[in-house]
């Protein structure tokens, strides 16, 4: 049986942080409706010590590699509609799709 993994990395700005209690809010915000929207795995990478940058990672597996194609290019839609309400910028945001064992 065939095990496929699928990730993303999302870099943002986020102009409108004057605080870390801000950055918190936003990227929390944005990793609760990944998560519920996409049932995908998703981290805050850092930088800890930056406010106005943040680092996203997310995460799936599944049996089949165009069904985590799908729902990393929903990710990405759902992140440029979150960007047009202005609390971030997206910088960078890649994804890639691999079967297990390709490492």
């Amino acid at each position: 049986m065939a095990f496929w993994i699928g990730v993303a990395e999302c870099s943002l700005r986020l102009p409108y942080a004057g605080s870390l209690k801000e950055r918190r809010h936003v990227v929390r915000s944005i990793l609760d409706g990944v998560r519920n929207r996409f049932s995908l795995s998703s981290s805050d990478l850092g930088p800890a010590d930056k406010w106005q940058d943040a680092v996203l990672g997310f995460a799936a597996a599944g049996s089949s590699p165009s069904e985590l194609e799908e729902r990393l290019r929903n990710l990405e839609s759902f992140m440029a509609r979150r960007e047009a309400e202005g609390d971030f910028e997206i910088v960078r945001f890649t994804w890639e799709v691999f079967a297990y064992g390709d490492l």
